[in-house]
């Protein structure tokens, strides 16, 4: 099956400010990974693609500079954790009400068909859970809206990893364009 995605030319005051700086992946690439029946091979080397595309790494970052920054942004992680669990109990009651009661309820119905979150217990849908509340805490303006779940859990799927996951997600998540915060209409038209 083939597809065709066109773009029309618009004038640069029109583009984002960012059109054009990196290469697009072109047929022949793509291509590349796929073997004679069309399917991806070598879908570890996809994984490694998705830090770059969410912009938890620069495209121009040498292979030490994102370790350094893997190291880095894992230990900011662990304190936004450590804040959102240290917080009062005032401060946890407010959060439960707003954020987390939404967030357990959404996390166990997400993509619960996938082989990677099904069943009881699973230690990836806990820690997508995670993923989520802490990212309310990190930006408590856009905190959490409905759908939010339905944006991770492709990452964490796909990269693997709780920190990293976390990192691209927040990626993803100042590089879409909302007209406001994201309520949960926006959600569903993203």
């Amino acid at each position: 099956m083939q597809f065709s995605i066109r773009r029309p030319k618009l004038p640069s005051s029109e583009t984002h400010p960012e059109e054009s700086m990196y290469k697009r992946l072109g047929v022949s690439a793509w291509l590349n990974h796929l073997n004679e029946l069309g399917q991806v091979e070598e879908e570890y080397k996809l994984r490694k693609v998705w830090p770059f595309l969410l912009r938890y790494y620069s495209h121009e970052s040498t292979s030490e500079e994102r370790e350094a920054l893997r190291l880095q942004k894992r230990k900011e992680y662990s304190e936004i954790q450590q804040k959102r669990l240290s917080m009062t109990p005032e401060e946890h009651r407010a959060f439960w009400r707003n954020v987390q009661f939404t967030v357990d309820k959404d996390v166990v119905r997400t993509d619960r068909n996938n082989q990677f979150f099904r069943g009881e217990d699973n230690p990836n849908v806990e820690s997508m859970r995670r993923i989520l509340l802490n990212y309310a805490v990190y930006n408590p303006a856009v905190g959490y809206s409905q759908g939010m779940s339905d944006l991770v859990a492709p990452i964490l799927a796909e990269v693997l990893d709780e920190s990293d996951t976390f990192w691209c997600f927040v990626g993803l998540m100042q590089n879409t364009i909302f007209v406001s915060s994201p309520r949960d209409e926006d959600m569903e038209k993203q």
